[in-house]
């Protein structure tokens, strides 16, 4: 193949992003945070193959040794974010916008808790907040197309309200490839489709905050061996499936983020080895991509 010809072949599709050494594979914030965030100038081009070594291995370079010491340097900087939240979430409705938190991650990482958090900041108003745990989809809904039903039952949010996700549509491209649910042209085709989803909601008012929420394997045994004494209802079987399946979900989640962390709805990808860290961390993100999006506030 001459070398015009392979240039060519690497401005397609979604390998475009990959192939140029302009484009660095993820950030690293300040926080230690890493932000996956690639150029796709078009969201909706098909599914292309990529050598296994062009996805970065965005797991293997997350930082577990970040944490917050203090309990009490850890109630001042959540108190700080929670302020922030609550005066950024009170502008939305005016300003014709909404927020979705997807939070995804390793079986007991946390989601759980990050939730909590979340809720707190506004006292669980259920004017402004709905939480939506995703479970195996029901035989009803899976006569639908896969991405259905996200949006029934008023899972998805008006102006002004918030919707957490406690797991999501890319499900879609983790729990069933991992588990060989459908063939692989079929979860591959399902990129485009959540790029294309995240798009839609973004274009339409939507402020989109994926995370990931990662700890090592060692963390997450001895998390499961402290359910299993003291909450043992918060243990399923599933959990111990995911744990067989670790290696599994390593290259499928690093290959999620390098098909769909785009510059208008990112991957965050966050230590939870120390809870505290994690918690601080989600909400100071919401709070600095609400502040993003909805501009300066308005002088009184």
């Amino acid at each position: 193949m001459s070398k015009d010809s392979k240039d060519s072949k690497k401005n397609k599709g979604e390998s475009a992003a990959a192939g140029s050494s302009s484009v660095k594979p993820f950030h690293v914030l300040a926080n230690g945070v890493i932000k996956v965030a690639r150029p796709f100038p078009n969201p909706v081009v098909p599914y292309e193959p990529v050598d296994k070594d062009d996805i970065p291995d965005y797991l293997g370079a997350v930082d577990h040794t970040v944490k917050i010491e203090s309990k009490k340097d850890f109630e001042k900087q959540m108190n700080v974010e929670e302020e922030r939240f609550n005066r950024l979430v009170r502008r939305m409705a005016a300003a014709k916008k909404y927020l979705i938190v997807v939070l995804q991650g390793r079986d007991g990482a946390g989601k759980s808790g990050a939730t909590q958090r979340i809720g707190n900041a506004i006292d669980f108003d259920p004017k402004l907040l709905s939480i939506v745990p995703i479970g195996a989809p029901t035989e009803d809904e899976r006569a639908h197309p896969p991405l259905w039903r996200f949006f029934k039952d008023d899972r998805m949010p008006g102006y002004g309200q918030i919707r957490v996700f406690d797991r999501s549509w890319f499900e879609e491209v983790l729990v069933v490839r991992v588990n060989e649910l459908v063939k692989p042209e079929v979860w591959q085709d399902t990129y485009t489709g959540l790029r294309m989803m995240d798009w839609s909601l973004e274009h339409q008012g939507g402020v989109v905050v994926k995370f990931w929420l990662d700890i090592t394997k060692a963390e997450q045994k001895k998390r499961f061996e402290d359910r299993a004494r003291d909450k043992p209802w918060k243990l399923s079987p599933s959990d111990g499936e995911a744990r067989k399946k670790w290696k599994k979900y390593t290259p499928a989640a690093n290959e999620m983020f390098f098909r769909t962390g785009t510059e208008y709805a990112p991957w965050f990808i966050i230590s939870s080895e120390d809870k505290r860290y994690s918690r601080v961390n989600v909400l100071r993100i919401i709070n600095e991509q609400l502040e993003e999006a909805l501009g300066p506030e308005p002088k009184k």
